[in-house]
This record gives structure tokens, sequence and C-alpha cells, in this order.
């Protein structure tokens, strides 16, 4: 087995593929399936894209359209998604909620500006964020958005999905030694001699093996407004962005899991959330605050480090 390194950038960050593979002629295949999940789902998920799947599905909703659908049928991969979606939003107490899209635009203008939206726009926006504005049948993968108005942001989800099809794209190929990292969000197969090894955000090297891991936090993105600083990831309670500078790890069986898990930790209080962690199966956990460096982590938190 030769080992093969390939990179592409989708979803707007750095897609890298590292696998192990018998020909070159093989690793290439494999890598090209693999990056064509990333494309096929980007324009499926997205929600700049006014014609992805997406957007149009949204966009059926609206009030302005003459007799607008009760139901749509999607696609399988985004039925998927948003069946995740709706599952982590309902164990999370809605700290995970796609339907935060009003919020996502406020805040985007308010970081460009340097200042807070108007408390008028944030209660206009709050009328159309919630999980309860919308419904799933799983049996005709039909979904109904129950207020016009109402828009999904994906950004929580879509890229550990799109690694997750990747992986099982590369996997028909015989391979199993695979390393696939979008923008940080990592999932690993068998391991190489020497075993995968992983950066921790500069914080430490650690061994992976048949898991993804997930990191999420604000040590990058923020903006101070008014000598309050502000992470780029909105609460969907308040609206606003978190002030609770953190970095959040998160290990589990598949990267969709992982990924989202990663955007619930950022938004719930510590204790809750590892409390959270450890009632499910397979996933691990660990949150280092910044003020005061205090780290929490799972009882089963099962990140090996590199001696």
């Amino acid at each position: 087995m030769e080992r093969f390194e390939f990179e592409e950038t989708h979803m707007g960050v750095s897609v890298r593929i590292i696998l192990y593979a018998e020909s070159a002629e093989t690793a290439q295949a494999a890598a090209k399936d693999g990056f064509e999940c990333f494309r096929v789902l980007n324009k499926m998920m997205s929600d700049y894209d006014s014609e992805s799947e997406l957007s149009e599905l949204c966009a059926k909703f609206d009030s302005s359209i003459p007799n607008p659908p009760e139901t749509v049928v999607v696609s399988d991969d985004l039925f998927a998604v948003l069946k995740s979606a709706k599952y982590f939003s309902n164990i999370s107490d809605g700290a995970f909620d796609i339907t935060v899209s009003p919020f996502v635009r406020l805040w985007r203008r308010s970081r460009r500006q340097k200042e807070l939206p108007k408390q008028h726009y944030i209660d206009q926006a709050r009328k159309l964020v919630g999980n309860q504005l919308w419904t799933l049948d799983e049996s005709t993968h039909r979904v109904q958005i129950l207020k016009s108005g109402v828009r999904f942001d994906l950004g929580g989800i879509a890229k550990g999905y799109a690694i997750d099809r990747a992986f099982e794209a590369i996997q028909k190929y015989g391979i199993t030694t695979i390393l696939i990292d979008a923008g940080g969000d990592i999932r690993v197969g068998e391991a190489p001699p020497g075993g995968w090894k992983i950066d921790l955000n500069g914080e430490k090297t650690i061994l992976l093996e048949n898991t993804a891991m997930a990191t999420s936090g604000d040590r990058f993105q923020f903006v101070e407004i008014n000598g309050t600083r502000y992470s780029h990831i909105i609460d969907p309670k308040t609206g606003l962005g978190l002030t609770n500078s953190c970095t959040v790890h998160v290990a589990a069986s598949t990267a969709t899991e992982a990924d989202a898990l990663a955007s619930v930790l950022v938004v719930l209080k510590p204790e809750r959330g590892i409390a959270l962690i450890e009632t499910l199966k397979n996933v691990s956990a660990k949150i280092i605050l910044h003020q005061n460096n205090q780290i929490f982590q799972s009882k089963n938190w099962k990140v090996r480090d590199n001696e």
C-alpha cells in the first residue's frame, strides 16, 4: 500500500484526503469520488446559492408565492441532514437550530459595522427561529415549513455529513486507511504505521483511529463591540454572538455527529453540555474555557495523546 494525498477547496474550506491504496489509479479515482461528494452536497445544501435545493425548498413556502404547497419532497441526502438536524435540536433544547438564519444575517452585518443589531430587528428575526417551525415525514421524505420567511442554515452539520459521504465513497474502492480533513473537521479509518497524528489547534498531538472529530470555538473569529468580545457563533436563544470564549473538541462515530455536537457544546453551559454528551453512545468531548483555562471533559473522553 502506498500513501497518497489530495487537496481541493469545497464548502469554503480546504479539504484534504489522505489514503493508502495499491495504485495511483485507484487512489485518484477514489479521491475524485470523495471530492465529488463535497461538490454535489454543497450545491444541494448551500444557503448562499439561491438555486440550491435547500434555498428552493425554503422559497416554496413563502406566502408571496401563489398556492404554496403544504409539504415538499426532498432528496435522500437533504432529508438525512434535516432529520439529523431535528434530532440534535431536540436533544439540545434548541442549542442546535438550523432556522437560525435570520439571526446569522443580522449578526454578519453587526460584525461588519461593529455595532449590535437593534432590539426590534432581533425581535422580528426571533419570530422566524425555532425547531417547532418545521416538520418532517420520514415515510414520504416530505418537509413542511409552517411559517413564511423561515430559512435553513446547515453550516453546523452539512460539512460533517459531506465528510461521511466522501468517506463512504472512498471505502467502496476497498480502501480502509483513510483520513478526510475539511477545515479541521476530521474522520479517519484504520491507522497507518505510526497512527493518524492530529494536531488539536496547536495544543497537543493526538492519535486517532476509526473515529471522527470536530472542533468548534471562537479563538480566531470574533468581534469586540462596546468592550465586549462576541463570537461569530450565535446563540439561537438570544440572536447574538456568544461571549463565553471557548474551544470544543468532540469525538464521535461519524463526522455528522461530531460536527453538530461541537456546535451544541459551544452554546450550552459546559456542565450541561458534558452531561448531554455522557448520555450518548460512542461520543466524548472536551471543553476549554479561555478566560480561566478551565477544562471540562466527559468521563469517556477517548482521545489518546501522542506520547
